[in-house]
Parts: C-alpha cells; sequence; structure tokens
C-alpha cells in the first residue's frame, strides 16, 4: 500500500514537470505609471495577452481608467535587457485602439514576429504600454507581462503535493 501512495506521487509528480502540450499560454499585468518617463499619471488597468502557438496569434484584453486625454495609442515593447525593467522598442501595434479616457480594447493580431513577442513575454522582458499625447507621449501607463499559471497544472501540483505529503505520513 505504501508503495503504491509512493508510486502514484511519484507519477503525479513527473506529469506536472512535463512541458505543457496547450497551445494557448496567457500573461497578465496591471498597468500603471511606475517605470514611465513621467511617472505621475493616476490611470491605471489591466492588461491579459494571450499567445497561441498553433495559430500564431496573439490575443490583447486591455482595460483601463484615468487616461490624461481621450487619444490613447498603445502597443507591445519588447525585449528589455532585464526582466521587469527598463525600455525597448515597439514589437507590435494596436492600432484601432479604443478612443477614451475609460475604456476596453479586445483584438487579435498575427504578427509576424510571433516567436520574439513570445520569447520576450516568457523571459518577463515584455510590457504592455498605453500612451496619451502631452504630458505622457512617452508612456502613461505600462506592466510587464507575467505568465498565469493554468488552472489544471496548478491542479496536478496541489494533487502531487498532496500524494506526497499522505506518503511521507505514512512512512512515519
Amino acid at each position: 500500500m505504501k508503495f503504491c501512495i509512493a508510486a502514484a506521487a511519484v507519477a503525479a509528480l513527473a506529469i506536472t514537470t512535463l512541458p505543457a502540450q496547450a497551445s494557448l499560454v496567457t500573461y497578465a499585468t496591471s498597468l500603471t505609471s511606475a517605470g514611465e518617463p513621467v511617472d505621475t499619471s493616476t490611470a491605471t488597468g489591466t492588461a491579459t495577452v494571450v499567445f497561441d502557438d498553433v495559430a500564431m496569434s496573439v490575443r490583447v484584453i486591455l482595460d483601463w481608467v484615468g487616461l490624461a486625454t481621450n487619444t490613447p495609442f498603445g502597443h507591445i515593447h519588447c525585449c528589455t535587457a532585464v526582466a521587469g525593467t527598463g525600455s525597448a522598442g515597439v514589437v507590435l501595434q494596436f492600432p484601432g485602439l479604443t478612443q477614451a479616457m475609460t475604456g476596453s480594447f479586445d483584438a487579435t493580431f498575427t504578427p509576424a514576429n510571433f516567436g520574439t513577442i513570445s520569447a520576450g513575454a516568457q523571459a518577463g522582458k515584455a510590457y504592455v504600454n498605453i500612451h496619451t499625447p502631452g504630458t505622457f507621449g512617452g508612456g502613461e501607463i505600462r506592466g510587464f507581462l507575467q505568465a498565469v499559471p493554468e488552472p489544471g497544472s496548478m491542479a496536478l501540483t496541489l494533487a502531487a503535493l498532496g500524494l506526497a505529503s499522505l506518503a511521507l505520513r505514512r512512512r512515519v
């Protein structure tokens, strides 16, 4: 019995460490003025970016409130020298961004540089940036993309840890 529980725990743990075969990888971030050239904006927002490595597409979902003007423009920048900090060039523009001080945007793109953007996001070196003309032309709010764990992976990891804990408890 002890062997079965231990074997099940090892098998579950092994499954959780295998590379994911899913085609969708999701990243998210909060958008604030931290890191912007002029970091005094009180605007905030959120960004979710979903990479589909089968369709080679990038879905961008944005929500924001309190921008300085109703004429924002935005994009993804990549790749900074150090993860989570710095500035980099634009790699994906958001044409048709909602023209509003408070708004949302949802669009899917198939960029030629998909691999660069995806690798930059995975390395923590890509960020979403919303600019507004005037004081915040260099960027009003931004946020570095961070991976969102898949619910299935988290469940498997918790199950593996639970089985391992049970096996250790029975050994004592």
